[in-house]
């Protein structure tokens, strides 16, 4: 219990003084692969870097219609990279100094693939305490062992991020399309859902983040190793756990 205490002080401290960021500060959302809604597609939604529930957005994805469409094989590493919206502009990678990187001292980020058009995910990187961060670039492995997925409407590949200092859940998702093994296996550890409206699962909860806004020091390369070498993988050393996200019930 003191320890919940002392984390969540932390929180309204952090809370606080992210408070003062100005309004037009933007949060992130997924540039690659180019996900559902943003400036590369016709829906240039400025929301779509709000949170799942914000002015009712729904969860999987935002609730957005299909987006570009991205070819991967088994096997092959994503460079996930993220970018800040703002009404008229977005940021391309990789940023210019002083991008107003909305973090609320990073969080837990998983990311994840559905096969049936976002009913499922399965889980194949995570990332904890920095992430989400335009200034990096976040691998994950599309694990070797995984089967075909030739519907690219029902093919998806997701990030989500529960933040640090906000009770706020992120989903945003960009089809894709892979070419797997025959007999293949999706990963067997399941997406963390959290704060979702509607949905009784783990409400309230915040991430331990490393509690700073800015720029971070980037994806931990212990993370980053088991995201990129079939440690989440149907078979892998992971055995369906991931790792600790971090997530504590305020």
């Amino acid at each position: 219990m003191k320890v919940l205490s002392i984390f969540s002080s932390a929180v309204v401290a952090a809370t606080a003084l992210l408070s003062l960021i100005p309004s037009t500060a933007a949060h992130m959302a997924m540039s690659n692969p180019p996900g559902q809604a943003g400036p590369w597609t016709k829906n240039q939604s400025s929301q779509v870097h709000a949170f799942i529930g914000f002015k009712g957005k729904k969860f999987p994805c935002g609730g957005y219609p299909k987006g570009p469409v991205t070819k991967y094989r088994a096997g092959q590493v994503i460079d996930v990279r993220f970018f800040v919206y703002e009404i008229g502009s977005w940021t391309r990678f990789p940023p210019t100094p002083g991008i107003r990187n909305a973090r609320h001292g990073g969080g837990a980020c998983e990311f994840s693939l559905s096969y049936d058009g976002g009913k499922s995910w399965k889980v194949i990187g995570q990332y904890t305490r920095t992430c989400p961060d335009v200034y990096y670039e976040w691998p994950v492995q599309i694990p070797k062992n995984v089967p075909s997925c030739t519907d690219s409407n029902k093919c998806l590949f997701a990030w989500s991020w529960t933040a640090y200092a906000t009770n706020q859940y992120y989903h945003h998702c960009a089809n894709i399309q892979i070419t797997g093994v025959k007999d293949g296996k999706l990963p067997p550890l399941d997406m963390t859902v959290v704060d979702v409206p509607g949905r009784n699962v783990r409400q309230n909860v915040h991430a331990r983040g490393d509690g700073k806004g800015g720029k971070s020091s980037g994806p931990n390369s212990s993370e980053r190793s088991r995201s990129t070498n079939g440690f989440y993988a149907a078979g892998g050393a992971g055995k369906g756990k991931g790792i600790d996200l971090g997530l504590i019930r305020s």
